[in-house]
């Protein structure tokens, strides 16, 4: 049975008013000389006592061991050995000259200014090595890195999404157990664990962690006397009762929650995913109820509240310019509504669930090393260093300089650091229940992300058509079916 609200159930509430105004050489041991016993002294003459008569004494000669001289020289051969075989192996390491070790770096979105102090860090620590680092651009990167990958020119390091693992596994040099033990990823959230490993080998480490949550406009919850909504049920009832029409264009003057369609709704995979995985469904089969229930819920906004429609901007930009009252995003989004409009006062809450059930929708970054390395170990200690909790906080503090927030630590112990933070706090609070799928938007893979999206966006875009969610179903399944078919390790969620 569904979870979600009665799609046949209107509100009748009337719209608000939009006129409302160094290593120490160890020493050879000093050989010993041998020295023949010193003669004993001739004992003192005793007194004058006439001797009685004895046979004469007769002359004996003891003829000297022919053993005497050998313990010494054993010793001494001993000892020329040591000093044959510390010249043959300990000296040359201590003046063979250290391999210089130059590794490539691959980022996505911080830009060097951010990278170089914890980069810094480690080349003092380790002279031998340098590393360079770019920020590469989105656009084609996926498809780019995998070409450079096959041609032999790929980075040392570089980042995947935590979608992609299907499609690179071949193509990565797993960590050496000496230097990422498996047992490692159980200092992360549990998403990190099922997303960078597979058959007991780590393929990738994270140095954040996103995902969804709610932004909501203060002023107009405020206004309405109203909290965030931590259920769907309420956030549905909330969005109608924020949007604004005008009575004469019907018009939305003020959308209530950027919901239902696809045009201009940015992360309208993820939402939709999130409801599907919150509704107990597997997105791999569209055809199940579960599916269909979250599919007719995320158009209800468009087609029946008219929370929402496909004539409003932007979501990010409705929402930083104050003509949409509630968007679900992830962190990294705050520094463009910010930057858009400085003066907004809005607010960040973990995203809404449905009864029973705490899933979070979890989107993220790793860093892993493509099999062409030449400096495969080199580089996992690069990425064990940068996932050290110095390093992380580091990476933090210099992103939160460039882009006013920094992306949410993925360690579990790390969580209290940001928990009563504002912005980051709702992010990290669903750290634990995080989970994902192959609806995750901007990755930019033009792979299995994207193709599956398309589906389903031809899906909601024909409901919001006009058509039934039963109509669109069977193209759907099979469309998702095909693109599974090229990906047999992404049949399951992650």
């Amino acid at each position: 049975m569904s979870k979600f609200p009665d799609p046949t159930k209107t509100y009748d509430a009337t719209p608000v008013d939009p006129n409302k105004p160094v290593v120490n050489t160890p020493q050879p041991a000093e050989i010993p000389v041998y020295q023949a016993p010193e003669p004993e002294p001739a004992p003192a003459d005793p007194p004058s006592v006439s001797p009685a008569p004895t046979t004469p004494p007769v002359d004996q000669y003891v003829s000297p061991s022919p053993f005497r001289n050998l313990i010494p020289l054993l010793i001494g051969l001993g000892v020329i050995i040591v000093l044959v075989v510390v010249a043959l192996t300990v000296i040359p390491r201590l003046t063979k000259k250290v391999e210089n070790i130059a590794l490539t770096y691959w980022g996505l979105w911080e830009p060097s200014s951010v990278m170089q102090a914890v980069i810094a860090d480690y080349e003092s620590q380790n002279p031998n090595v340098k590393i360079e680092y770019s920020m590469q651009s989105p656009k084609n990167y996926r498809s780019r890195l995998q070409s450079a990958i096959t041609g032999g020119t790929a980075p040392d390091i570089a980042r995947i999404h935590n979608t992609w693992l299907p499609m690179f596994k071949n193509s990565l040099t797993p960590a050496p157990e000496s230097i990422v033990p498996v047992s490692a990823l159980d200092a992360y959230y549990p998403i990190v664990k099922k997303n960078a490993t597979s058959v007991g080998k780590t393929y990738a480490l994270p140095i954040g962690i996103d995902g969804l949550a709610l932004l909501y406009n203060e002023d107009m919850l405020k206004e309405a006397g109203a909290t965030p909504p931590s259920d769907w049920n309420s956030f549905r009832k909330l969005a109608f009762d924020l949007t604004k029409i005008n009575a004469e264009t019907k018009i939305i003057e003020r959308a209530g929650a950027a919901m239902g369609t696809t045009n201009n709704v940015e992360h309208w995979s993820d939402i939709l995913g999130l409801l599907v995985l919150q509704n107990s469904g597997d997105p791999s089969k569209p055809s199940s109820s579960a599916v269909q229930d979250a599919i007719t819920f995320f158009t209800i906004f468009s087609t029946q509240d008219k929370s929402w429609d496909s004539s409003q901007p932007n979501s990010v930009y409705a929402f930083a310019t104050g003509t949409v009252a509630m968007i679900l995003a992830p962190s990294w989004q705050i520094p463009e509504i910010k930057a858009i409009n400085p003066d907004l006062k809005f607010g960040v809450a973990p995203a809404p669930t449905l009864p029973s059930t705490k899933i979070a929708w979890g989107s993220y970054w790793m860093e892993a090393v493509p099999k062409s390395s030449k400096n495969a170990e080199e580089a996992w200690k690069f990425i064990k260093y940068l996932s050290s909790e110095s390093s992380l906080q580091k990476i933090y503090a210099g992103a939160a300089q460039v882009h006013t927030i920094g992306e949410p630590y993925p360690l579990t112990n790390m969580a209290s650091l940001l928990s009563t933070d504002p912005l980051a706090g709702p992010y990290v609070s669903q750290g634990p229940n995080y989970v994902s799928w192959y609806l995750t938007s901007r990755t930019y893979d033009e792979g299995i992300n994207d193709q599956l999206i398309k589906y389903y966006e031809d899906a909601v875009n024909t409901i919001n058509n006009g058509s039934t969610v039963e109509a669109v179903i069977k193209t759907l399944d099979a469309g998702v079916a095909q693109v599974l078919a090229k990906f047999p390790d992404a049949s399951k969620p992650r």
